[in-house]
């Protein structure tokens, strides 16, 4: 077994700042009133089989797509089953290309149960209104962001660990892992 440290350090002062730092969950209430916050997930929700869709080939600060999404998992030879998490590999550029509403649609489709990405966020930075979070969390998918090192994720699926803080809250930083096998 091999252990891949996905995470993002980052500082107490600067999570304190903005919880938007480093390797973080967020949570339906994130933006959406009324809704699930971190500690009513249980600890199941943070280990789960992921798989990885290599798009490191999009445009810096462009959208990916369903399209995308759907030639990623038939390039990887596997197709994302419910319940498991996918993550967006866009090779980490700035700036970073993001999910379209119609990728979250697609993902929320496919039931997947966490969404994460190696970018700061699932959206465009210059989103006012966040369509891919608003789409997936408000069907109760948790969003990953800020992940790193996935080019040392040598298989397509594996296990991942991103235990939350025990917190009340909408947003976590977390220690991401993968458990290659």
């Amino acid at each position: 077994m091999r252990i891949v440290d996905l995470s993002n350090a980052f500082s107490p002062e600067e999570f304190a700042k903005d919880p938007h730092t480093g390797t973080h969950l967020d949570a339906p209430a994130y933006l959406l009133k009324r809704e699930r916050s971190i500690n009513d997930f249980g600890l199941e929700s943070f280990f789960l089989e992921a798989v990885i869709l290599d798009l490191s080939h999009a445009k810096p600060g462009e959208a990916v797509d369903d399209e995308d999404l759907e030639a990623a998992e038939e390039a990887a030879g596997l197709a994302l089953r419910e319940g498991e998490m996918a993550i967006v590999y866009t090779g980490d550029v700035e700036p970073h290309a993001y999910l379209s509403e119609n990728a979250a649609q697609y993902l929320e489709f496919k039931r997947v149960r966490m969404v994460g990405i190696d970018a700061p966020s699932i959206d465009s930075l210059t989103a006012r209104e966040l369509p891919a979070h608003v789409t997936l969390l408000r069907s109760g998918v948790l969003v990953l962001e800020g992940l790193r090192n996935l080019g040392e994720v040598d298989v397509p699926r594996f296990r991942l660990a991103a235990f939350p803080l025990k917190v009340n809250a909408p947003i976590s930083p977390v220690r991401a892992l993968a458990i290659l096998e």
